[in-house]
């Protein structure tokens, strides 16, 4: 029995919010979300995903959506919400995952497909996404097979003109693994940034690092503000100063992957 179907997948009920839930693999937080009130985003980078949603692609403009990761589908509901009548597809691998969440019920617009990532996108025709969002992890540990140059580059081609990338990858310093995507996003993409806490920044702790890329300039000045008064406040890095944060680091290949995430400087991302 492989060791996918000997996890633990789990949904709990949130004792501090009635209509909250839950989803953990292997006892970690997978996702959160709440069925009577999608607009809540529990977990911070999905916060800080919606600050740079509405600072790009502001409401109630429809989106098409391709999510790269689906958990308990939070970032799913929230655009459903608040961008009604968008269609989005949601790609999850993990049918563990699909059936626990199952009972929370299916989200306006949005299909679910069961498949591998990669394949998702090379079958995803060129220009016909609006948002694209990331967040592929296999518990706490993160998917990064796709963040190579080829890989970003595909989420360049499948973005329509207006078309914004977020993706979601936890980090700490010295950043092996957010550097060198931030370098493939760099070579891909018009304009790129960085939003994330800045205890995270600063080197304190693991966190969540959002990436930001699109075809077109980011408004990089509307989201640094919008995120420094966040209930969970956010630094934006973008233009010379994420360009001294990248440094040296270049883009990860097939040939030259992203180290394992159990192994890049000797943690797991958490």
């Amino acid at each position: 029995m492989s060791a996918r179907l000997r996890r633990s997948v789990e949904l709990l009920r949130d004792l501090d919010r009635a209509s909250g839930w839950v989803l953990l693999v292997d006892g970690v937080e997978q996702s959160y979300v709440d069925v009577e009130d999608p607009t809540h985003l529990e977990f911070e980078y999905m916060q800080h995903m919606a600050i740079v949603i509405d600072a790009v692609l502001p409401s109630p403009d429809r989106l098409r959506a391709l999510h790269l990761g689906g958990g308990a589908m939070a970032m799913p509901r929230w655009v459903a919400a608040t961008r009604p009548g968008s269609r989005q597809v949601v790609v999850e691998s993990a049918a563990d995952v699909l059936s626990a969440v199952a009972p929370l019920g299916a989200v306006d617009g949005a299909t679910v497909v069961v498949a591998d990532a990669a394949d998702q996108l090379a079958t995803t025709r060129s220009g016909t996404i609006d948002l694209l969002i990331w967040d592929l992890y296999d518990g706490p540990l993160a998917m990064t097979s796709t963040l190579t140059l080829d890989g970003v580059s595909h989420m360049r081609r499948v973005l329509s003109p207006r078309g914004l990338l977020l993706l979601n990858v936890s980090d700490m310093v010295p950043f092996d693994v957010v550097r060198p995507v931030l370098a493939a996003l760099g070579v891909a993409f018009d304009d790129v940034l960085l939003l994330a806490e800045p205890t995270t920044l600063r080197g304190r702790r693991s966190g969540n690092c959002v990436l930001a890329a699109s075809r077109a300039v980011l408004p990089a000045l509307k989201v640094a503000r919008r995120a420094a008064s966040a209930p969970v406040r956010g630094r934006v890095l973008a233009g010379e100063t994420l360009r001294r944060f990248v440094a040296e680091a270049v883009p990860a290949t097939d040939d030259e992957p992203l180290p394992p995430p159990d192994e890049a400087s000797g943690r797991a991302f958490l």
